[in-house]
């Protein structure tokens, strides 16, 4: 087994503990959609997080995962598919402050890619590159433009 690991970072204009908070609330996430390209349902409190199911297309196939979302002390959050077509999988979202009003977000993706995946390591990359660009791009609408509180 191999893994495939992926890092973006976006710049969110709204305080830290407001986007820090974002990223962790799922049940927001499932209520309002707030991506286009993944269904958030079933989110349930842990105590130091949530747990929810997480269903989108990749290849056409629609992929289901049990993810588990730990929230640590210093406000970085963590996401792991416990179960599912992608268990093994790890987000990993920390927060810089750049100011009373910018937050600098960092994203690490890492994916276990087991059979047929490996072979299409190159494409799953990329599929995984253009989805965070997306995902981050839709949680900073959903922070600046429709002001998440």
């Amino acid at each position: 087994m191999s893994n495939i690991i992926v890092r973006a970072e976006k710049l969110i204009s709204r305080p830290i503990a407001v986007v820090q908070s974002q990223f962790v609330d799922l049940a927001h996430h499932e209520r309002t959609r707030v991506h286009s390209a993944l269904e958030v349902s079933n989110v349930r409190p842990l105590p130091t997080g949530c747990q929810f199911t997480g269903r989108r297309r990749v290849f056409g196939v629609l992929q289901e995962d049990e993810i588990e979302v730990q929230r640590h002390a210093d406000g970085s959050s963590t996401l792991r598919s416990q179960s599912g077509a992608n268990a093994g999988l790890a987000i990993t979202q920390t927060f810089e402050s750049q100011g009373p009003e910018r937050t600098l977000v960092h994203i690490e993706v890492n994916m276990p890619v087991r059979g047929l995946f490996r072979l299409l390591s190159p494409l799953v990359r990329i599929g995984i590159q253009r989805d965070l660009a997306m995902s981050l791009e839709e949680d900073r609408i959903d922070l600046e433009e429709r002001r998440y509180a």
